[in-house]
């Protein structure tokens, strides 16, 4: 799959910014966000002096490092004995949930003592069902789905850190390999439910880039990472369909799915992304959904 290496993440720090913050990168979890982040921190080595990815696989973190041209060691945030962490490092966390999120999050700082700052990326999920309305972070946290409640278990347990923090409350992740265009062309997409719930989304390289300039700055908290046009779902289905030149896909029961994809597609959130902009200094690759469809069809 081919990666992305953003011009200069975040697209608003100049060669002497970026100089001076060269630092030592862990990423927690290297899956699908946590691979094209390495393949940034790669392409600009003025970021990073040091860059290891783990998995909770030693030999598919060894393979995974190898590939991308770092240190890939297991790691698993269920066994605080398995984490190391140097002084001064950036550590990203883009493991998912395990079965005790709050008790993983408490290892991982009893650790991470001497870190530099913690970036964990978490989830819109955290929030409870939106009905059309904008969504900051001032919202409240009232996860209804298991992925949603853990992650605010795990942001909850974040809190408490003696280091600087900031969660990253991502909307949809897409980007090369995770599109809509592939799965329209294919006939396997569905629209869930009538097609009139927003859904906020975010480009994987967009996501990066709020990592990385998250992994620098000297805000803390939790924000939004989220494009500027959460439209509804069907809408967006429809409107790449008929770019194709195929008919609309199908709409589908919320129950006829399971009840995570159904809370994660219905849930009617216009994700707000002020500080996303404003207080982190993201400037968006891929703006709108429309931006990120364009780079799919281009990308053939």
């Amino acid at each position: 799959m081919p990666g992305h290496a953003p011009d200069m993440p975040g697209h608003a720090r100049t060669c002497d910014d970026v100089s001076s913050m060269t630092s030592s990168w862990l990423i927690l979890g290297c899956g699908y966000t946590g691979a094209e982040l390495v393949r940034t921190l790669v392409a600009h080595p003025a970021l990073a002096s040091d860059v290891t990815l783990t998995r909770r696989d030693g030999d598919a973190a060894r393979s995974l490092g190898a590939a991308l041209g770092v240190r890939g060691i297991r790691a698993d945030l269920a066994d605080p004995s398995s984490l190391i962490v140097a002084p001064g490092a950036i550590v990203v966390c883009t493991a998912p949930p395990g079965a005790d999120p709050a008790r993983e999050i408490a290892g991982l700082l009893s650790v991470a003592r001497d870190a530099a700052r913690i970036v964990y990326v978490s989830s819109t999920g955290v929030y409870g069902p939106g009905g059309g309305a904008w969504v900051d972070e001032s919202w409240p946290v009232a996860p209804f789905t298991t992925s949603g409640r853990a992650r605010a278990a795990a942001e909850a347990a974040l809190a408490g850190a003696a280091i600087p923090w900031i969660a990253l409350r991502a909307a949809g992740i897409y980007g090369p390999g995770r599109g809509i265009v592939d799965r329209i062309r294919a006939g396997t997409y569905r629209v869930v439910g009538d097609g009139t719930s927003h859904v906020g989304r975010i480009h994987v390289v967009d996501l990066v880039a709020a990592i990385v300039r998250a992994g620098t700055a000297a805000i803390t908290g939790p924000i939004n990472a989220a494009d500027d046009d959460p439209a509804p779902i069907g809408s967006v289905a429809d409107a790449v369909a008929a770019h194709l030149g195929l008919p609309p896909p199908p709409r589908v029961a919320a129950s006829a799915v399971s009840p995570e994809v159904a809370g994660m597609l219905t849930a009617d959130r216009r994700i707000a992304n002020h500080r996303l902009r404003h207080d982190l200094g993201v400037v968006l690759r891929y703006p709108t959904w429309r931006d990120g469809v364009a780079a799919e069809l281009a990308a053939g």
